[in-house]
């Protein structure tokens, strides 16, 4: 039962945080906005830590693992679904996240030498199958003039980063570091490299005053950061990577849900035809792995 709690805090967190993301784009430059998401998150996990009296002093060695974590899931990550945004509706980089359950297995396989078995290479070719019949125009008439082909690919990479973000939370639990001090050092450096990033490119430290703009960030913040991250890693720790990957697979059916009430979406018949099999091929994954590791 507490899986399942935690599996669906995650899920209503996160489901809505891919529209939410549309109302920090325009005058504050998308970066800037990963910023203040990760920075104001990091700061209310510190003071709940400090009433708390646990502890914050940590080592070097454990300091840099901190930093590896924040960089691929508090920075690299969001910058790239952030500007993603930009060139699709919501929905569609929630349906290329869902392919982070794939990557998370072969994560597994690779750094944990937990080899896949024929089943979850039959469950993981599915899902590639679901992901190439729903972009199927945008990879058969390839082109880098069209907006949406570089949307798919930013989405691919934050995917990517989420997903090796996973690998070195799961390499930190093995090593007994503590979860929410790991998130709180992993948000709070995330922020400082994404800054890092922003005065490369020159960007100018902006902030929105609307309503939209602020709510929107709030929730992005508390919700879409602290609970969700909390609840998802939470559940990685007593599932593992894979299994907790299956909540990506599900967000997309929420999130599109969400863009057709909110965006208007029509549903195409790529789009119809490929959902369900992207579902069936990343459930065959998880259920797959779960028998593995009962």
């Amino acid at each position: 039962m507490n899986n399942i709690i935690l599996f669906i805090i995650t899920l209503f967190c996160w489901s809505p945080t891919w529209y939410l993301i549309k109302f920090q784009l325009g005058y504050v430059d998308p970066l800037v906005s990963v910023f203040y998401r990760f920075l104001i998150a990091s700061f209310i996990i510190f003071i709940f830590l400090i009433i708390k009296k646990e502890k914050l002093q940590f080592s070097i060695n454990q300091h840099f693992w901190f930093l590896f974590f924040g960089i691929c899931l508090y920075s690299v990550n969001y910058v790239f679904f952030y500007l993603s945004n930009t060139y699709l509706i919501s929905a569609f980089p929630a349906i290329v996240f869902s392919t982070v359950v794939i990557m998370n297995i072969v994560g597994e396989t690779f750094y944990f030498k937990k080899k896949p078995s024929t089943k979850t290479i039959i469950g993981a070719s599915i899902g590639m199958l679901g992901i190439l019949i729903i972009f199927n125009d945008e990879i058969f008439n390839f082109s880098f003039s069209e907006g949406t082909h570089i949307g798919l690919f930013l989405a691919l990479i934050g995917t990517f980063s989420a997903s090796t973000g996973n690998m070195v939370h799961q390499r930190n639990l093995n090593n007994n570091f503590p979860p929410i001090q790991t998130i709180a050092y992993a948000m709070f450096y995330g922020s400082i490299v994404t800054l890092i990033i922003t005065k490369f490119r020159g960007t100018e430290l902006l902030f929105e005053t609307s309503f939209s703009y602020i709510s929107s960030l709030l929730y992005l913040s508390i919700f879409g950061s602290i609970f969700a991250f909390v609840s998802y890693l939470k559940l990685l720790e007593k599932v593992g990577p894979g299994r907790a990957g299956y909540v990506g697979v599900v967000m997309p059916v929420l999130a599109l849900i969400i863009s057709t009430i909110f965006e208007n979406l029509e549903w195409q018949y790529n789009l119809i035809m490929g959902l369900p099999i992207l579902i069936i091929g990343a459930v065959l994954v998880i259920n797959q792995n779960m028998k593995k590791t009962k």
